[in-house]
């Protein structure tokens, strides 16, 4: 499995509660079947308030989890 570094940090289903991006489409983007694109990007660190040096860095270390349970 080849995750993108934010779902390292972030499970998908807090990214899809937070920003309301489907399911299916978090996890083409996890496994790198869909490229990110600058407005996927820019709601992530907007909705969940982060850099997007933090949150797309593959050399950014996981600093929390999050999960809607």
């Amino acid at each position: 499995m080849n995750n993108h570094p934010l779902f390292l940090i972030y499970t998908r289903d807090f990214i899809h509660a937070s920003t309301g991006f489907s399911k299916s489409y978090l996890c083409r983007i996890s496994r790198g079947k869909t490229p990110l694109t600058r407005s996927f990007i820019e709601r992530i660190c907007y909705k969940l308030n982060r850099s997007e040096e933090e949150l797309f860095s593959p050399q950014a270390p996981p600093v929390e989890v999050k999960s809607t349970s």
